[in-house]
């Protein structure tokens, strides 16, 4: 678990040191409820995460991808991992450019969550509001994560974007 609970910048500054490299905090890429992401000055995007169960879900799931050489999923493409530090909660990839598709924090691996159907359709009818005529793209994307093993529920605009947005 982290030494530092409730300091992202301190944790993401300690990491880049360990790796001889530094954080721009001028480059904020991302921020939520799970935690923060800078970018660094080897122009990788360092993520620290709040909780333990976020960080270890994200980390799974990028090790899988990586290990199955996959940096697309469909014509979206995937950070690639570059290194993490379990003690710091930090995960380090590479940055993409739309079309993209990350944010493994909330995804499940090798068996879905115990949702209900009346849950999971509630959940299909705010994506097809959220991505309108995108949805078929991004549903055959889930899909072929699904089909290693990747469930991903965290589909949203931010974390699946397209070119063109």
């Amino acid at each position: 678990m982290s030494t530092y609970p409730d300091d992202l910048a301190q944790r993401a500054s300690d990491y880049a040191a360990f790796r001889n490299t530094s954080v721009r905090f001028d480059r904020q890429l991302g921020f939520g409820n799970d935690g923060q992401v800078w970018q660094s000055h080897r122009k990788s995007a360092i993520k620290v995460f709040e909780r333990f169960g976020n960080y270890n879900r994200e980390v799974a799931c990028y090790q899988r991808l990586r290990d199955l050489n996959i940096d697309e999923v469909g014509n979206l493409s995937v950070p690639r991992l570059v290194d993490f530090d379990e003690e710091l909660l930090v995960v380090e990839m590479t940055i993409v450019t739309p079309p993209f598709l990350l944010d493994f924090g909330k995804a499940y691996l090798d068996q879905p969550p115990d949702y209900s159907a009346e849950v999971l359709e509630d959940w299909e009818r705010e994506r097809v509001e959220l991505f309108g005529d995108r949805w078929s793209e991004v549903r055959e994307a889930l899909s072929w994560l699904r089909s290693i093993g990747i469930y991903y529920y965290d589909a949203k605009p931010g974390n699946i974007t397209f070119a063109d947005e």
